[in-house]
């Protein structure tokens, strides 16, 4: 992810990435031959104990290192940007905020889906008042597996190292598109919950939101026959139908169609999508914005919500070592 989608991005805006932080020395060595300007280190504490004039840091690590990650680079002063999820510790959630506030920097996580073509005409959409108000959401993701990652471990099936399983890595995505659609917080949150067995992350989930006047159904899946991303709307003028693909909006009587050259589901690093989020956040910074956290509590709540309600906590309580 760092190398296909964040570097472009920094690089093609003209950014200079001037330290890379890596614990895998076959990784630290492909960053330095990528990036032959920046320095190197074995570790982030290292990197911002050498390097004191940085004022942003990008986080593209495993999940159960990004909250600590960005408390650290809140405390050295600096405005991030970090992978989803965010972290799923609600304690852990107060004191980023808090320390975002505190220190005037900006937090932003990496909610890039958003900036996908079909989401941002999805949105268009919305905010041309054709949809009405929204009463009905639903968002299907299926995959055939987890996706790949970059070390080759599979961390996105391990708990520890993840925090959850479909319902966290794809779930947070559909969480924060939810977000953007309905504007307001969730009254209550449900989930069923299949895993292959006692121990393992949830393979599929099933997701169910209510809203003060709508309700939200999300499906995700790493066991499916198919990969692909789907969502309808109802709302109180009309119905939105995406098929990966093609929109299809039913409004007023008409029936428009939005084809796109290239499937939402396609791919996985998405540079494009990022290098939109990556402006997102660049302008949030200067409009001095303290970030989407809203959007990541919101996920976050969510989450947590779901797995309580399946008698578990949001993330595992055993701490893990950074490698």
């Amino acid at each position: 992810m760092a190398e296909k989608a964040h570097a472009p991005a920094f690089l093609g805006l003209g950014i200079p990435i001037v330290a890379v932080a890596e614990a895998d020395s076959e990784r630290r060595a492909l960053a330095a031959r990528t990036l032959p300007g920046a320095r190197t280190y074995h570790g982030l504490e290292e990197l911002l104990e050498r390097e004191p004039s940085l004022d942003f840091m990008d986080i593209a690590t495993p999940p159960f290192l990004h909250g600590k990650q960005v408390l650290s680079a809140l405390e050295h002063g600096l405005h991030v940007l970090c992978e989803k999820p965010l972290t799923l510790d609600l304690k852990e959630f107060d004191l980023i905020k808090n320390r975002s506030a505190a220190s005037g920097r900006a937090v932003y996580t990496i909610h890039n889906w958003a900036h996908s073509p079909q989401w941002l005409t999805i949105a268009e959409i919305a905010a041309s008042g054709r949809l009405g108000e929204l009463r009905h959401a639903e968002l299907h993701v299926l995959r055939t597996q987890p996706a790949s990652d970059a070390m080759g471990g599979g961390w996105r099936c391990q708990a520890r190292l993840a925090g959850g399983g479909v319902l966290v890595d794809h779930g947070w995505h559909s969480l924060y598109l939810l977000h953007r659609l309905l504007r307001s917080p969730a009254t209550g949150a449900s989930a069923a919950l299949r895993r292959p067995s006692r121990d393992a992350v949830e393979e599929e989930a099933t997701l169910l939101l209510e809203f003060r006047q709508a309700t939200a159904l999300v499906h995700l899946s790493w066991r499916a026959p198919e990969r692909s991303n789907t969502a309808l709307l109802i709302g109180t003028r009309g119905i939105l139908d995406l098929k990966d693909d093609e929109i299809i909006l039913k409004s007023g009587g008409a029936e428009e169609r939005f084809p796109f050259p290239e499937k939402l589901s396609a791919g996985s690093a998405h540079p494009a999508w990022f290098l939109g989020m990556l402006e997102e956040t660049l302008r949030g910074i200067a409009d001095s914005s303290p970030g989407n956290l809203a959007e990541a509590a919101f996920c976050l709540e969510a989450i947590s919500r779901a797995y309580a309600s399946q008698g578990q906590p949001a993330a595992p309580r055993e701490e893990v070592a950074p490698a």
